[in-house]
């Protein structure tokens, strides 16, 4: 039994009711286009909202990632392009790490807000330091690793959100949806860069990037705070320790031997002796 289907059953609330666009009307061409898209009308707006940001978060990486080639191989040219391709093996694994480590001593909305956030704010400090007079050829190496964080860090919060936001049923619908994002984006920047290339200039272009991080990271954020109960308010680490508390349950022991243990009291959880089976 997973933790939703133990959730409904411990509360008597259904999965269905406890969404917003449950409660919402649509009109018959809207449930037309939904049964077109295999979609129910409960799931819509979690995967559009989902669809959006990850189109806007692949426009900004497809902006940057352009960008940033052009002025690599004008500063170093190709023959450096190897020792890239080796350090972003070392990066993915770095930032796999951090990952795990933000997960455990933060609650899960917060570090997928904090990381779509610090995508893009390395990128203001990029366009100033490649000024001559600053870092100048050494902000474009650095900005092509970080070019290859932030694809991890992209995938991880897609991936991990669309898991936290639907069910296993749910996501077999939802996620064919929400990963042709990537293709809408392929369309959107190749149509819109030479156009932008040619009014702002090509190192302008990263800050447009990050503005598209940003916008994605506002979607992101909406998406945490409208459906909170999908995403735990305590960290791993808290939650490993609650785990503890079945044991002393299922062995009789008073309420008193274990306020140590106790998770902190939230929306869905009021009482000690159910904390444990809120986990992700």
């Amino acid at each position: 039994m997973t933790d939703r289907e133990i959730f409904t059953t411990t509360t008597g609330v259904s999965e269905s009711k406890r969404t917003p666009e449950s409660q919402s009307p649509i009109d018959p061409a809207g449930r037309q286009w939904l049964r077109w898209l295999n979609l129910r009308p409960e799931e819509s707006e979690r995967t559009f909202l989902m669809f959006a940001f990850y189109t806007l978060s692949s426009v900004g990486i497809l902006w940057l990632e352009v960008s940033v080639a052009a002025l690599f191989l004008g500063e170093y040219g190709a023959r450096s392009l190897p020792w890239i391709y080796m350090a972003s093996a070392g990066i993915g694994t770095g930032i796999g790490v951090v990952y795990s480590w933000m997960q455990r001593v933060l609650p899960l909305h917060r570090v997928l807000v904090l990381t779509a956030i610090l995508m893009a704010v390395p990128l203001l400090l990029f366009r100033v330091g490649m000024h001559p007079a600053l870092m100048g050829g050494y902000t474009v190496f650095l900005m092509r690793l970080w070019m290859e964080a932030i694809y991890v860090i992209n995938e991880l919060n897609t991936s991990i959100t669309a898991n936290q936001l639907f069910t296993i049923r749910e996501i077999k619908r939802t996620y064919p949806l929400i990963s042709s994002g990537i293709l809408a984006a392929d369309v959107l920047s190749g149509l819109s860069l030479p156009f932008l290339r040619g009014l702002v200039g090509l190192p302008n272009v990263i800050l447009l990037a990050c503005v598209m991080l940003l916008l994605g990271a506002a979607i992101l954020l909406y998406l945490t705070k409208t459906y909170r109960p999908f995403f735990p308010d305590f960290s791993r680490r808290r939650l490993e320790k609650g785990k503890r508390i079945f044991p002393l349950v299922a062995s009789g022991a008073p309420i008193s031997s274990m306020s140590s243990w106790c998770l902190p009291s939230s929306a869905w959880c009021k009482s000690c002796r159910c904390c444990w089976i809120f986990s992700i």
